[in-house]
């Protein structure tokens, strides 16, 4: 693992040497005059090094592995980055669900970048938001998962574990592989994240008010197999928050 420079800071530092070093007393080598250049650089652009300065992406699935590592699509998609105290609007971003990173393409497109997890907070991705959120001892978040899709922010957020894994076995054809992806609904109430995937489990967080979310469900006829346990969880939570006292 790498740090590597932008491409676009390489590019202006090595372009103004050049220049510098024509115009420079034989006594200054060409290193101090780079070295002078790069803090200068530094200096007015540090909001861009910022983002374009992590570890090098490099892809580690295999050809034959049917499907890819990322949420939605393989290509980049335009994302809003908040990142070491900044937001970054428009930035072409895929996003690794068995690895759990944030890549993007360095400026001049020769190295896939990851950004390093512990200064980004939030992104917005193919209309999706996901925030970091850390497992502790007692908040019920698995400990494999950094980033949640947010479904429902508020006192009582929905929050979607995205992960995908990569199985791969020999064959007496070969090598074979594919990848899976797994979906967990969390609701958050008082600090606590509890696993959801039917109805029952969300009336029983709501006991107050069992009844008019039963009857809900029913009048709506809301499903919840894997195809539309998300949306079905995420209205029923909707509906909870128009019944709930204050502060629930």
């Amino acid at each position: 693992m790498r740090t590597v420079l932008s491409g676009y800071s390489l590019a202006a530092l090595l372009l103004g040497a050049r220049a510098a070093c024509a115009q420079q007393p034989a006594a200054d080598t060409s290193q101090t005059v780079l070295a002078s250049l790069q803090q200068r650089y530094t200096a007015t652009q540090g909001y861009n090094l910022r983002l374009y300065n992590g570890p090098e992406y490099v892809n580690y699935v295999r050809r034959y592995v049917k499907g890819h590592q990322f949420f939605g699509t393989d290509e980049l998609q335009p994302a809003t980055i908040d990142y070491d105290g900044a937001t970054y609007p428009g930035i072409p971003l895929r996003y690794d669900l068995v690895r759990g990173q944030a890549v993007l393409k360095a400026p001049l497109g020769a190295l896939d970048l990851r950004l390093v997890n512990e200064h980004l907070t939030r992104f917005t991705l193919a209309g999706h938001t996901f925030v970091r959120l850390l497992p502790t001892a007692n908040n019920g978040l698995p400990a494999a998962i950094e980033f949640y899709d947010l479904l429902l922010d508020g006192s009582t957020p929905v929050l979607v574990a995205r992960s995908k894994k990569v199985l791969e076995s020999m064959t007496p054809e070969g090598a074979r592989g594919e990848v899976v992806e797994r979906n967990e609904v969390f609701i958050g109430k008082a600090g606590h994240y509890y696993l959801v995937s039917k109805a029952s489990a969300v009336l029983r967080l709501f006991p107050e008010n069992k009844a008019a979310l039963r009857k809900y469900v029913k009048d709506k006829a809301l499903k919840f197999n894997l195809q539309n346990r998300e949306s079905s969880i995420n209205e029923l939570m909707r509906y909870q928050r128009t019944l709930a006292p204050a502060g629930q």
